[in-house]
């Protein structure tokens, strides 16, 4: 990976052409940074890298119907290109989603919405080993470790911990696994917390989602506001 005073190769993929080439043109203004490769799809990005390294991956968290959700991305990523630092630029800039993707190994988490310079300096400080956050994303994170104990009221009856929207209602064991999921925490570690199988998790994630009407992550998150049990 490229030291401070190395040139940090990067490689970007989005599937928004414009968005894609914004940054690019953004990248190309700083001297220690190269870009070595711009993807519309992980698939292009996955081949690409074979031939043309990079030490920072910078990826949008949410792609098209037909490829991978940011989760998935991610670890696909990391199983391929372990010595890669992967830097999330997304739409989606919600606690749950960054939590999330910090999680699964993601260094640094940028909105689409901040200021261009901030994947400046996302991309040097995961270059360097670090991990990035805006100022009020950290500040989230502190407020909501602060809060946990109160995010969710005690509740007399199995009932009131159904996950439901829109007439829709998940069953007991589902509404386990969307709650630990909206609250960050990964099909293994939601494996290990109730003794299931990983196996056993999935199916019950993805039978949640068909009932939701959901087919990504990123999808769900933007459902949560209407999930009533939360």
């Amino acid at each position: 990976m490229g030291s401070s005073l190395a040139t940090i190769r990067v490689a970007v993929l989005d599937d928004h052409a414009v968005v894609r080439c914004g940054v690019v043109a953004r990248l190309a203004e700083e001297s220690d940074i190269q870009v070595v490769g711009s993807y519309g799809s992980s698939r292009s990005m996955i081949a690409g890298l074979r031939d043309a390294a990079a030490d920072v991956l910078l990826v949008d968290y949410s792609l098209g119907p037909d490829e991978l959700d940011g989760v998935s991305l991610i670890r696909a990523l990391m199983a391929r290109f372990p010595a890669c630092a992967i830097v999330i630029f997304s739409a989606h800039h919600e606690l749950s989603i960054v939590n999330l993707a910090l999680r699964v190994g993601a260094r640094g988490f940028v909105g689409k919405r901040q200021d261009m310079s901030q994947i400046v300096t996302a991309i040097r400080r995961v270059s360097r080993g670090k991990t990035y956050l805006d100022a009020d994303m950290t500040y989230r994170f502190a407020q909501a470790i602060v809060d946990s104990p109160l995010r969710r009221p005690s509740a007399d009856s199995p009932e009131c911990n159904l996950v439901r929207v829109e007439g829709v209602r998940l069953s007991a064991k589902e509404s386990e696994v969307i709650r630990c999921f909206l609250d960050g925490l990964t099909v293994r570690e939601i494996a290990r917390k109730f003794e299931r199988s990983e196996k056993t998790i999935s199916t019950q994630k993805w039978s949640a989602f068909r009932k939701l009407g959901v087919r990504s992550d990123a999808e769900l998150f933007k459902l949560k506001h209407q999930l009533r049990g939360f």
